[in-house]
């Protein structure tokens, strides 16, 4: 019983702070909860910020400021390094990468200055997309090989094949497609022996779905459709086989949108109908709001005007605010644009 209300008092603490953005009221907040000031606590908001990114990037960032204004109360280098990294992923998540890029750094020196090598090179990894997204190549190469030299060193091989993904997007962004597959390849054969192991199961099979998802959107930019396609299907199918309804209706929205591309209107508006039940039973409402707007795109192509006025209104419902900030996470594959697939981001596999 004593422990049901010590989980319930701790929820309640991380949704106060989660609504705090002054420092003066979380130093405020810290000295009536002193019991809290502990390196457990850091770690639990650094989790916390992870998930939280998904729903809101700026109760996200107060997350991890109280985690390092407990960090920096406990005076331990570990816990600040986590709570910099965990501020660096709400950073990134909220669009600021030159800030994100900055905290990144001061917790890979703490984790370095403390030999505490594994930390330090996942720190390395999870830098390398705000160093891709603003268009630090060299850097973001020179981060992703001594990361790699670190994973090596410890013979940590599912962190190596996770390296693979970011170091994919490097590629990716750079307009090199087949390098680019190349290490998403990797990574899925890296991934795959992880795939059914407990403590990892989850987010491995999050981060195979992502590397399949990559891999088709490279193949579109090479205009390699049935290669595309039928990776999207295989990522379907993976999704499918281990229960991850979310992740099965992007695929559908994905594999339409295929069809569109492809001047198969027909079975893109069956597609798209598909995919909108089963986005709308997930509760996926971007990829929601997607369908409909294709479907009015691909009505007005076939000159069928009612029609398509009628999709683009349904899809209001969805606030241009919170697209944003879903595209800004990269946590959702976004829909390639109809005269630059390009500029199409792959997905980070969000995760550390």
């Amino acid at each position: 019983m004593a422990g049901t209300r010590s989980k319930a008092s701790t929820r309640n603490s991380v949704a106060q702070l989660a609504q705090l953005s002054a420092e003066a009221d979380r130093r405020k907040f810290f000295t009536r909860h002193r019991g809290l000031i502990r390196k457990e606590f850091v770690e639990q908001l650094a989790e916390l910020v992870v998930e939280r990114v998904r729903v809101s990037t700026q109760e996200a960032l107060h997350l991890a400021e109280a985690a390092i204004l407990v960090a920096r109360r406990l005076k331990r280098k570990d816990a600040l390094a986590l709570g910099l990294r965990a501020k660096a992923n709400a950073l990134y998540s909220s669009g600021d990468n030159r800030a994100a890029i900055e905290h990144h750094q001061q917790a890979f020196q703490l984790y370095e200055s403390l030999g505490d090598w594994k930390e330090a090179a996942r720190t390395l990894s999870t830098s390398l997309q705000p160093l891709i997204l603003l268009g630090e190549y060299d850097q973001a190469f020179r981060a992703a090989e001594r990361a790699r030299e670190i994973f090596t060193r410890l013979d940590d091989q599912r962190r190596l094949a996770r390296l693979e993904i970011n170091v994919g997007n490097i590629y990716h962004r750079q307009d090199r497609f087949e390098e680019s597959i190349a290490h998403y390849e990797r990574a899925y054969q890296g991934l795959l022996p992880y795939k059914d192991v407990a403590e990892t199961a989850a987010e491995v099979r999050e981060g195979i779905a992502v590397v399949l998802s990559n891999m088709a959107v490279c193949l579109i930019s090479l205009n390699d459709f049935p290669r595309a396609l039928a990776t999207y299907q295989r990522a379907r199918a993976f999704c499918k086989q281990h229960n991850m309804p979310l992740l099965v209706a992007q695929a559908d929205y994905n594999i339409a949108y295929l069809y569109y591309l492809r001047g198969e209107y027909s079975r893109a508006i069956e597609a798209l109908y598909a995919a909108r039940r089963a986005c709308e039973a997930t509760g996926d409402a971007y990829h929601f709001a997607l369908c409909h707007l294709d479907l009015s795109d691909i009505y007005l192509e076939l000159n069928l005007s009612e029609e398509a006025a009628r999709w683009p209104t349904k899809a209001s419902f969805v606030s241009k605010g919170s697209v944003w900030a879903m595209k800004r996470q990269r946590l959702l594959p976004t829909k390639l644009p109809r005269t630059a697939s390009r500029e199409r981001q792959c997905r980070r596999w969000n995760a550390l």
